[in-house]
Order: C-alpha cells, then structure tokens, then sequence
C-alpha cells in the first residue's frame, strides 16, 4: 500500500518517525544469534516477555512523585514544567520525541463567584480548604466549569436531581418552571455538558452543579484524608464543551487549530455551553438544598445530605452567580514518540494518553500518561538490543484533553489521510492508578484483550490480570463498549480506527478534585503504583502483538454478534416492534420474546454469523472499577456499535457499559469452527483479502483457558500463522 508507506516513512516525520542515533546505531547483542527467527510466533512471543521483563516501577514511581507536583492543567506554567520533563526523560532513555502543538480556543476563570441571596446571605467557596497546602497554591485552578459563558445570572433555585431529560419531564408534569431560574443538579447519570444543554432548554438563566455524597461522599464510606472518598469541601471540575457535537478546538471544527486555518468566531462555536454554569462542593450545596422550598422530592431525587431535598422554586433559595470568564488563545503540546517498523506497508499502532489534570491530577491522568512513558521507555531498550516491530508503534501523551479531547482532536484532524490508511489500532490509557483492572474496546479487540491479560501478572500478587478481572466481574469479561470523553474518540468516532481503552481503578470521590494527589493515590487509590505498572504490561503487550503478528488478530465477525445482541436488545424494548421491521424498510425488526429467549435467537436465526453474547436481563456493567457518579462513564444514550465512523453519544468519560447482553467471555472461548463463506475462527474469510488460499498463511484463533507458563510455544497462539 503506498498510502501506507507515506504514512509510516514520511508522512510521520512531523510527529517524531525517528529515532535518536543511540538507537539507530546500537549493533545488535549476541543473544540475538539465539532468538527464535523473526516473526515467528516464538518470537514474537520472546519479546512480549521481555517487555514485561523490562517494565518495572523504579521509573513510574519517579515520574508519578515528579509529574505529580504540578498541576498541569492546559495552557499553565505547570503543564509546561511536566511537558519538558517528560520529553527530556525519553530523550534520555534514547527515543527521540516531537512536540506536536497547536493554537486553541480555551476559557479562564478570572472571578467566580457564587452567592446565596436568600432566604439567608452568604458567599459559598469555590476551592477547597486544603488548597492552601500545595506546593505552588497560586496555579490550583478554582472550581469551575471549562467553556462555560461569562455571565451574571440571579434567581430562584429549582433542583434538577441529575439533570436527565426525564428529570425534566418530571418537572414539566408537576408544573414546575425553570424559566428565569437557577438549575441545581447533581453530577453523574450523564455528561456534565448535557445537563446546562438540557437546562436551558427548558429556560434556565444558569446552573450550578454538585456531588452529592450518596454517590461519591461519605455515604459510600470514609472521606479523604481518613478515607478515599470525596470531602464536603471536595470540588468536581470539568469541560462543559458540548463534544457531542464536535470535539476539540471550538473554533475549528473538522480542521487542525494550526497556523492559517481560518477560525470561526467564539459567539458562532456550537459547542460552547448555552448558559453560565459552575461545579460546588456538596458542603457548600447543603445550604442551598436546606432552604429550597415547594414539595418534598420523592426517593430516586433524594440525594445523601442530612437534609429533606425539596422541588425549590418562588419563596425559597435564591443565588446570584457571577462568573467572570475569559476567552484566550492558548498553545497546547502533544508529546509524541515512534519506534519505526521494518515493513512500512504494514501500519502502524498508536498508545496514547493524556497528560494534562484539573490541580495535580495523579490519577486522572499522571498515571496513564506514566503507563505510556513506561511502554516507550521499555520499547527504546528493545529497540536497543536490536528488536524491530514489523508494523510502526507511535507513543503519545495528549495535551487538553480536560478542555474537550483537544490535543488528541487536533492531532487525528492534522493526521486524517494518513491514519485512515494506516492506522491498525490506537490503544487509550486514561486511569492506569487502581486495584482493579477495567476495559473498553471495539468488538474486534476483545479476544485480544482477554488474550494480553492472561498473560500479565494483577498488581493482587494474586493469578493473572484475566484471572482477577473474571472473579471481580463473575466471569463478564466482555470489554465494556466505547463512547465518547476521551482520546480515543477522535480516531474511533471520526476516523474509524480500531480502539480500546484500558486502566485500572479503585473505589474512591477524588475525580477532578484537588485532592487527587500523591498522597490519595499512594494511601488509597494504588499503593506502590503497581496497577500503572501493570497498565504498561498489558497495553504494551497488546501493543507488541498487534505491530508483530503476520495477520492481525483482530476477530471482526465479532462485530456480527454484538450488532445481533444490541437490535435484540433494541427490539424488547420498543412497544410495537412489528412497527421496526426491517422486511418494511422502518427499522429492526420485532416480535415478542422473553428475557431467555432474547440471549439465543442469534444462533438460531442468524447461524452463520456465530453465538450473540448472552445477556442479562437489565445488566447495565461498567467496566472499570470505582467509576461511580464521580468519574461518570454511563451513556446519556443507548449504546452505539462501534463500527467505523459511528457517531459518538453525550456520555462523559470514555467508556460505554456493557450491553444488555453481555457476554461470558474468556480466554477458552471462540474454539467453535465457524463455516460461513470460508470464514475461519478468527472471523476473516478465507477467501477475503485478509485471509487466503493454498499455501497462504492464514490466523487460527486460539484462546487460552489459562495463563501458560514462560517458554510455552502455544502463549503467542492467537499470532500465530498456520498453513492451509
């Protein structure tokens, strides 16, 4: 493929194709004489371990105490002093690294201020008590809401619950306006940029927005500093960018934010939220909640505070806000390394992670951003010892992802030609501290995924990362399905490239608070640092294996059986599904099933396309452990199959849960011979241009019931090519 061959030779010069001379020169060690032939499945499965040999957490401890200091949220001093740090630590383990920048749209806080006018006066704090303790105080961001509108707003107070369109139709039902009023929601259930979206549709002036510690406050346990749960005076920052829409830099849709693209003008960007809108602490929001007035809210709208949570409206809260908020062009930075590939034609496999954080943010996303430095840093020494992948693995830490997928956006923007030829897959890393490993991916990476795991020891001591991820998950291990709010989308949602998302989390209420520190992180959320050494094991092995293998092992029949499970899925729930039937030409198709029945009717009606993963009545899985209503992974909508250019939904973080129809899946499944046109196990016809005929090599899957042990020929199986 030419196409290719410009993408991975020159075409990725721009964003650091090369390696520093340290690399390129090193000769080749003499235990290379005895390494198993290139490309074989031994080898391949040779330098799989020696990767996980080679990744230790002397360097992420280092990093995560360094990068961990400053806040480094976009456009500050901060991010800067991480940026260069970074660049200069890779540079000095031999990889040569690009900084890839661009000029963006960003809001700044100048003044927030918010006052409860009645029935009581006071002004409620808009940073946290502990602020004061950091290091360099003066470059904590205040809470507030990224692309919200500068505005002053006053009115009555009408409480929202979670600000859902149901939420809303509730209101409308009891005859309650929010014309000229002040919305008070509570976060999770949805994206934060849908909730003032919403809010205003139904005539609010603005909208405050709180955790409520019945989903991520003492409710759920201890408080930090006692506990990892979020404190009364714990704030939940974030973007507001309506990135459903488009993601990235507001003023350039669909274009690069890089010198001489015209720009839009900041009133005419779509995405910028509708009204003036701004994040509390729940301390702060009791007071506001204690005096509203109207009926009592039912159970579902009763939230953890020790006070009796009320409709609000005329004669009860009252607040003036008053946000004082700047628009500057600011610079944003990408990070970006590349270990070249021997075959140009064959693509290449993108890791990223982002590497700015509302305070210090350790967690979200110093660790992931340390995962991805650790895999370039073990990859260099490989490369060292005179390893060559076949296909280009690209590593990047993205800038602005906070604000609205921007460093990421730009990038797959500046780069759309050339990644939609040759891009194989892009692996995400966002939340890499944790005890527990989660995953989101496209139906084709999951055998993948589940593959990688068994081979990587869990940060427990105890078994494989697989191992662990079925007990915790009662044997789900169907990689969640992915939506939108982090990196991934602008490869996936845009340009079709194959992804996954991979980390590992803990239960706790720091999200986006200043408090996500090094300190929560080492007490609470991953002592030692073993799930981000871990994440570097599993996302470079899976990165290893997709840039080794002679035929990817990527299974897309099981794109088949996820659509078959989600129209089924689709089906049970409209009222009259005789009215989708697609023989009509209107839609699904339909019939009445019972909740059994509606886990098997792929085999029975569809045999060719293989078994739908059952699914459990109701089952709505998130992924990741710890991602409750403070990291809110839940879709606002049902859940979209992730084939190319599908568009994303308004749901916050990354991840879409599960299916209703998740499967039991683990490394001993897909054994079955499909018979469909030729199609192999692996879901490729034989007779396509992915497999072929004759003494054409062609992929037989494998799956793993177990973990095998070093040395084991069949650990590489799923890579490995067998004649016809």
């Amino acid at each position: 493929m030419t196409s290719v061959r410009v993408c991975a030779a020159a075409g990725l010069t721009a964003v650091g194709l090369a390696l520093s001379p340290s690399l390129v020169q090193a000769a080749p060690t003499a235990a290379q004489a005895e390494q198993a032939p290139y490309g074989s499945p031994r080898w391949q499965q040779q330098y799989e371990e020696r990767l996980r040999g080679e990744v230790d957490s002397e360097h992420p401890t280092t990093w995560m105490r360094t990068l961990g200091a400053n806040a480094a949220h976009v456009g500050t001093p901060g991010n800067r002093r991480n940026l260069d740090y970074a660049v200069e630590q890779l540079r000095g383990y031999g990889l040569d690294v690009d900084v890839d920048s661009y000029s963006v749209l960003a809001t700044r806080p100048k003044k927030i201020s918010v006052r409860q006018t009645a029935p009581q006066r006071r002004d409620l704090s808009v940073i946290e008590d502990g602020a004061a303790d950091f290091t360099r105080p003066e470059d904590l961001p205040v809470g507030y809401n990224a692309y919200s509108p500068a505005g002053t707003v006053a009115g009555d107070v009408v409480y929202v619950n979670y600000a859902r369109p149901e939420d809303f139709a509730e209101l409308k039902k009891r005859g309650i306006s929010l014309e000229g009023r002040i919305a008070l929601a509570r976060y999770g259930q949805n994206f934060r940029g849908v909730k003032p979206d919403l809010a205003a549709k139904a005539g609010a002036v603005g909208m405050i927005i709180y955790s409520d510690p019945a989903d991520d406050g003492f409710v759920k346990g201890e408080v930090y500093p006692d506990g990892p749960w979020r404190s009364a005076d714990a704030i939940q920052r974030g973007s507001v960018l309506r990135i459903w829409d488009y993601p990235g830099d507001p003023l350039t849709p669909g274009t690069p934010s890089t010198p001489g693209t015209a720009r839009i003008a900041a009133k005419d960007a779509r995405t910028i939220a509708p009204i003036p809108t701004t994040p509390i602490s729940y301390g702060q929001a009791r007071g506001l909640i204690a005096s509203l007035s109207g009926a009592r809210v039912g159970k579902d709208w009763q939230g953890g505070l020790d006070v009796p949570y009320r409709f609000g409206g005329p004669g009860g809260t009252k607040v003036r806000l008053d946000l004082d908020i700047g628009h500057e062009q600011v610079p944003i930075h990408n990070a970006v390394a590349t270990i070249p590939g021997t075959d140009a034609d064959a693509g290449y496999v993108l890791v990223g992670g982002h590497r700015d954080t509302w305070g210090t943010g350790v967690v979200d996303n110093e660790s992931g951003w340390v995962s991805t430095m650790e895999i370039a840093r073990s990859l260099g020494e490989l490369y060292r010892d005179g390893w060559r992948p076949r296909r280009t693995i690209v590593l990047a830490g993205w800038d602005g992802e906070e604000y609205g997928l921007l460093g990421s956006t730009e990038y797959a923007e500046n780069n759309a030609a050339k990644l939609r030829e040759g891009a194989i897959a892009y692996l995400n890393m966002d939340g890499t501290a944790g005890r527990r490993f989660g995953a989101g991916a496209v139906p084709a990476l999951d055998a993948v995924i589940r593959s990688v795991t068994a081979d990587v020891d869990d940060p427990s001591g105890e078994g494989s990362v697989y191992d662990a991820w079925s007990t915790a998950s009662q044997g789900e291990t169907e990689p969640g399905r992915l939506g939108s709010g982090s990196d991934y989308t602008g490869f996936l949602q845009h340009l079709g490239v194959a992804s996954a998302d991979i980390g590992f989390g803990s239960a706790g209420g720091q999200y986006h608070s200043l408090y996500d520190n090094l300190d929560y992180t080492q007490r609470f959320a991953d002592p030692g640092f073993k799930g981000v050494t871990a994440a570097a094991e599993v996302s470079g092995s899976l990165a290893l294996r997709l840039a080794n293998a002679d035929i990817l092992p990527m299974r897309y029949s099981a794109y088949a059986a996820d659509t078959i499970t989600r129209l089924e899925a689709m089906r049970a729930e409209v009222s009259d599904p005789a009215a989708l039937d697609p023989r009509r030409g209107e839609g699904l198709g339909g019939g009445d099933a019972t909740p059994r029945e509606r886990g098997r009717p792929a085999r029975r009606r569809w045999p060719r396309l293989g078994r739908a993963p059952r699914r459990r009545q109701g089952q709505r899985r998130d992924p990741r452990a710890g991602a409750g209503p403070d990291r809110p992974r839940r879709p606002a909508v049902p859940p979209v199959v992730q084939a190319p250019r599908l568009g994303a939904g308004a749901d916050d973080r990354l991840r879409r849960p599960a299916a209703a129809g998740a499967r039991r899946g683990g490394p001993g499944e897909g054994r079955r011979r499909l018979r469909h046109r030729g199609e192999g196990p692996d879901g490729r016809s034989r007779s396509g241009d992915r497999g072929g005929r004759g003494g054409h090599a062609s992929l037989i899957l494998r799956p793993r019931a177990r973990r095998r042990a070093p040395g084991d020929p069949g650990a590489l199986r799923r890579c490995a090519p067998r004649r016809r």
